[in-house]
């Protein structure tokens, strides 16, 4: 079941959100969805246009992928708002961070 905006999908959401992109006219991002569906991905990586494609595409009609909406919308929002990511540690607190668990966070 792949993760769009940190969020968990199923394999029918998946392909019903693909199927809305190519409705709209959105091949290439219901391309990469189907991808992910096909080659088992976990993490779906989108670029900023195919965020903004999905965001569309869940705008126009109502749908159980409200949540991926919402999250979507949101990182498109910290993103335009000129914030950035905070930077990797330097020197010292590289060596220490390696030691820390990784863990992805959503923006919701």
């Amino acid at each position: 079941m792949p993760i769009v905006a940190g969020i968990r999908l199923s394999r029918d959401e998946t392909l019903a959100l693909g199927s809305m992109l190519t409705r709209d006219g959105s091949d290439p991002t219901a391309r990469v969805l189907l991808r992910a569906v096909t080659n088992a991905e976990e993490f779906i990586a989108l670029t900023r246009d195919e965020k903004e494609e999905i965001v569309a595409s869940l705008t126009r009609r109502p749908t159980a992928l409200v949540e991926v909406r919402g999250a979507l919308f949101d990182e498109l929002n910290w993103q335009r708002s000129g914030l950035t990511p905070p930077t990797p540690p330097r020197g010292i607190e590289a060596i220490a961070s390696r030691r820390r668990e990784h863990v992805n966070v959503a923006w919701v």
